[in-house]
């Protein structure tokens, strides 16, 4: 069956989110036809959203991103404007051929702060292979960046996130 409405859009890419156990939340914005927040990969807290933008009837977009770690902005700016230059190329080279789409938002100093990554299709390619498609890609992408700034620059330290009650830990091995 072939979708045409972004309701119908709506409908079944929360069926398949939902069948595949992903944690999805509804989000209010006036702009989209639809968009929700999900856990990608399932369970764990990286989050993509999807949605329809009314301003392009037929559009799904599916987001993604990441901030640059404060530690990794400290060495962007301890490096020459060269060395950023051929780092920023670097990555676009290695992205360029994939089939989503990305943004590095770069300051006024020439300074990555975050990236973002889309994966876009229209209602007449949608089905549940394609959005896990672009989803996989847009987390894979995801991955890769992360993985050449730690590559760059060492691993930042991350904020401890085990949760705890009354002190102590939490959760499952």
């Amino acid at each position: 069956m072939q979708i045409k409405t972004a309701e119908e859009a709506k409908t079944s890419v929360k069926q398949w989110l939902e069948e595949n156990h992903h944690k999805l939340n509804e989000m209010t914005d006036d702009k989209v036809s639809f968009h929700f927040e999900v856990d990608y990969p399932v369970g764990s807290l990286k989050r993509q959203r999807v949605l329809q933008p009314k301003d392009f009837p037929g559009l799904i977009v599916l987001l993604n991103g990441v901030s640059v770690a404060k530690e990794h902005v400290e060495m962007l700016k301890e490096i020459s404007q060269e060395e950023r230059e051929a780092f920023y190329a670097e990555i676009r080279n290695d992205l360029i051929f994939n089939r989503n789409s990305y943004d590095i938002n770069i300051d006024e100093e020439g300074i990555a702060q975050q990236i973002q990554f889309s994966f876009e299709f229209y209602l007449d390619s949608l089905t549940k292979t394609k959005l896990f498609e672009g989803l996989l890609l847009n987390h894979r992408t995801l991955i890769y960046i992360v993985s050449k700034f730690n590559d760059k620059f060492g691993l930042p330290v991350m904020p401890d996130t085990t949760p705890t009650v009354g002190g102590e830990t939490v959760g499952t091995a």
